[in-house]
């Protein structure tokens, strides 16, 4: 048997379905990596993001209540107090003047 040689007359036959497989195969990988690169891209930034937004989080955690919403508790507790105290009023109203 004689070794075959590969020079400018070696003939190469490939079917045609077989070479419409070899090229689909290869733009079906070709699509592959690039969708799993842009979303591995995708979830770096998300995670930088989401870092930026857990530092600022945490700075902020220790800092003191902005007056607005302390004040908006001390009314909401203000005008629950009240209200038990008309229902109350109302109560030994009725308990007083409806015998």
């Amino acid at each position: 048997m004689s070794n075959p040689t590969i020079n400018e007359k070696s003939l190469f036959t490939i079917s045609l379905p077989m070479a419409v497989q070899a090229i689909g195969l290869i733009l079906v990988i070709v699509y592959g990596y690039r969708d799993l690169e842009s979303r591995i891209k995708l979830l770096e930034v998300e995670n930088n993001l989401n870092s930026n937004t857990i530092k600022d989080m945490v700075k902020m955690q220790d800092k003191p209540i902005p007056s607005d919403i302390e004040q908006n508790t001390r009314l909401d507790y203000l005008e629950s107090t009240v209200a038990g105290n008309n229902d109350d009023l109302e109560y030994i109203k009725r308990r007083l003047y409806n015998k």
